[in-house]
């Protein structure tokens, strides 16, 4: 009976075949690559939720503002590092003067991110405290998008538009993998150079911005939460005046 064979065989074949795609997929979201290298030493904060006294059990569920991010876990003094950015790239149009635009995913981020993700610079380097601070409009890019500007790897120094708005690459890294979650782009910015802190509700506790936190080791995740635990109970205690809880 070869077609009962064939089958067989096809089956068998077909049936290896996902197994090993769905543990190839299970093995991309934790093993390290540039620009998450230090994946083992990651603690992600991507959502929250809040809740008021006048909700009854309705919550607010989604990214968290600025404003929460840093008295929560930009406090924090057990991790090595955190950084706070948008929870999600959005598709802006890029270009130079006169020139058609072409769509790039724009990341809004601020300067520890780049301590915490080790991306891999080909020219320039990353934005420091002093111009996140300061606002400037400045950008770090991906090879692909400061070739298809500027014809060029070697484009730190040079202005484009960002969204018809004037930026400054100050640095050029390698192309980001989708697979990447919480680094991709193929642009990033300083937060403090647009508008986006504003984007809250809840009277500015929830917002458009997630967190990573470095660990200086697997072995402080205990510590980690129980710090950010402890912190987020302060800030409760001071958000109860207003009726909120954070969850």
């Amino acid at each position: 009976y070869p077609l009962i064979s064939v089958i067989s065989i096809a089956g068998t074949a077909l049936s290896i075949f996902l197994i090993m795609l769905v543990v190839m997929l299970q093995q991309v979201k934790v093993a390290p690559f540039s620009p998450e290298s230090n994946r083992d030493r990651f603690l992600h904060v991507h959502y929250m939720s809040i809740s008021h006294k006048d909700w009854g059990d309705g919550t607010s569920n989604g990214p968290m503002s600025v404003r929460t991010a840093r008295e929560i876990y930009k406090s924090l003094k057990t991790p090595e590092a955190v950084t706070i950015y948008c929870s999600m790239p959005v598709s802006t149009p890029v270009s130079l003067p006169a020139m058609p635009a072409i769509g790039a995913d724009v990341r809004e981020t601020d300067d520890t991110f780049f301590k915490v993700f080790d991306f891999r610079f080909v020219n320039g380097k990353p934005y420091d405290e002093a111009t996140f601070n300061a606002g400037t409009p400045v950008a770090v890019i991906t090879e692909s998008i400061s070739r298809a500007l500027f014809g060029s790897t070697e484009s730190a120094g040079k202005e484009f538009l960002l969204n018809h708005a004037p930026y400054r690459v100050v640095g050029v890294v390698k192309d980001v993998s989708t697979l990447a979650d919480a680094s991709y782009g193929q642009v990033w910015i300083p937060f403090t150079s647009t508008d986006l802190p504003n984007d809250t509700w809840s009277d500015q506790h929830m917002g458009m911005m997630s967190v990573t936190i470095l660990a200086r080791s697997h072995d402080d995740f205990g510590e980690i939460r129980a710090e950010a635990k402890r912190r987020m109970s302060e800030y409760n205690s001071i958000l109860a005046d207003q009726g909120y809880t954070l969850i």
